[in-house]
């Protein structure tokens, strides 16, 4: 690469893995860089990760700092922006009121936007994917959680204290306020990678996924979405019948926030939606018909992610290349 040139760094920053994108000025993928993630490990590991993974990107792409206009990141939590303070993450659990876009700008010595991850993700499709020119948008993403996002009147809605949006924290039964406690199922925990896991692992143990059992054998921890697809085309029906359950449940969800925001499309994404749209979308989309109000059946649009993988590593990278050179900040 010239050393003349400019780019954009954009970080995926997970609880369990980050992936990292240096992007030229249209934010097509120049070079990339992923890597495992232990929140356990501590702030010091943490940063070693992350750091080290933007010097595999100016060594791979023979640059230095001073060839990056701007880094965007997209995080896990309830950001303070635009000032980048991590107030809470539930998955990585030392960032707390953790200054973390200061301290990469200290670092790195360019300009550093922190976003939540969910928000970077939706703005990536709404400025370059799937949700070009549409003004009112939700986006779900289906990953070890579930994130959500919303997009209203053509910006980035995040609400009175920065947390709009949270849909994997909306529930999905009723506390039991009658047994003097409140256990109940949230989004996340339902319908994330984690719970659809979990529910895969008790059928491996009443013996109802033969496939799945010959891949993984009883080690829950090898259960991943391609796993699962896997499994079903190669005659899982149990399996396929879970994976058919979260879409029912997520039609639900979708529909309950349609009815409330009027959006005119819904964006899904995730690694259950790449792995699986073709089983869990139309599920979803007919599910969410049925309990939309009427006059509002047909007038949303599903669709998947066209970013995919890319969408928070460029949504995070246009955010910080919007808010630091257009004069106009529309976020």
């Amino acid at each position: 690469m010239s050393g003349k040139k400019k780019y954009y760094i954009g970080i995926d920053l997970g609880g369990t893995k980050v992936l990292m994108g240096l992007l030229d000025k249209n934010f097509g993928v120049c070079r990339e860089y992923k890597a495992d993630i232990d929140a356990n490990q501590g702030e010091k590991a943490f940063l070693k990760t992350l750091l080290g993974g933007i010097e595999v990107l100016f060594k791979e792409g023979r640059i230095t700092s001073k060839n990056i206009l701007a880094v965007g990141v997209g995080c896990p939590g309830i950001i303070r922006f635009p000032k980048g303070v991590v107030k809470l993450s539930n998955n990585i659990s030392f960032l707390q009121d953790y200054p973390l876009q200061a301290k990469l700008s200290k670092y790195l010595k360019v300009p550093v936007l922190l976003e939540n991850d969910a928000n970077a993700g939706l703005y990536g499709e709404y400025k370059l994917g799937a949700a070009k020119k549409r003004h009112h948008v939700i986006g779900i993403f289906l990953g070890t959680g579930v994130g959500g996002a919303l997009i209203l009147d053509g910006k980035l809605y995040r609400g009175a204290s920065g947390s709009a949006g949270e849909i994997g924290h909306t529930l999905m039964s009723m506390p039991s306020f009658l047994q003097g406690h409140g256990i109940f199922e949230t989004v996340g925990a339902t319908l994330g990678r984690l719970g659809v896991t979990s529910e895969a692992a008790l059928l491996l143990l009443k013996q109802r996924a033969p496939h799945l059992f010959n891949e993984v054998g009883y080690n829950v921890k090898r259960v991943k979405s391609r796993t699962l697809l896997r499994a079903i085309e190669g005659g899982d029906k149990a399996i396929k019948g879970l994976v058919l359950d979260k879409g029912k449940m997520l039609g639900v969800v979708m529909a309950n926030l349609a009815n409330v925001l009027n959006p005119e499309m819904i964006v899904l994404g995730g690694g259950m939606i790449e792995a699986m749209e073709y089983l869990i979308l139309p599920e979803a989309r007919r599910v969410m018909d049925t309990y939309l109000l009427k006059p509002l059946v047909g007038s949303v649009k599903v669709v998947p992610s066209k970013l995919k993988d890319y969408a928070v590593v460029k949504g995070a990278a246009k955010l910080a290349h919007n808010f630091y050179f257009k004069k106009k900040r529309i976020f």
